[in-house]
């Protein structure tokens, strides 16, 4: 990436572009995954989350791209979520601490919030 000043609105989507189609490809990993592990009903409880999860976020983080928002912060938020819903999709297939899966949760559904809301103050004046 390039440093704050060279970072443009077009660079921010494709930063946008970048996250939902690694968080697509996790997603789509899951269920060949399934197969494998001893455990397959914990892979399909990990895809139905990621499924109920992803998509507002997708949708949400796609609008929330076109308020023109600080680029650092925008890139910081998603990459923090790529990476709460990557440790959100491990906790179901392996033994991690169960604080450690629910503040996955917890944040990636903050972030989620959080963009919507600044839709919502961007876009308020439409109703």
């Amino acid at each position: 990436m390039g440093s704050k000043t060279n970072f443009n609105s077009g660079n921010l989507m494709q930063s946008y572009y970048l996250y939902s189609a690694i968080l697509a490809l996790k997603l789509l990993a899951l269920k060949p995954l399934a197969s494998i592990v001893c455990h397959p009903e914990k892979v399909q409880r990990a895809n139905i989350s990621d499924l109920k999860n992803l998509t507002p976020f997708w949708l949400v983080a796609g609008l929330y791209m076109t308020t023109s928002p600080d680029p650092v912060t925008a890139l910081t938020l998603l990459r923090v979520y790529v990476l709460a819903r990557i440790i959100a999709a491990v906790g179901y297939v392996t033994r991690i601490p169960t604080m450690m899966k629910e503040l996955a949760f917890f944040v990636s559904f903050t972030i989620t919030t959080y963009m919507a809301a600044c839709v919502v103050m961007k876009y308020n004046h439409a109703l």
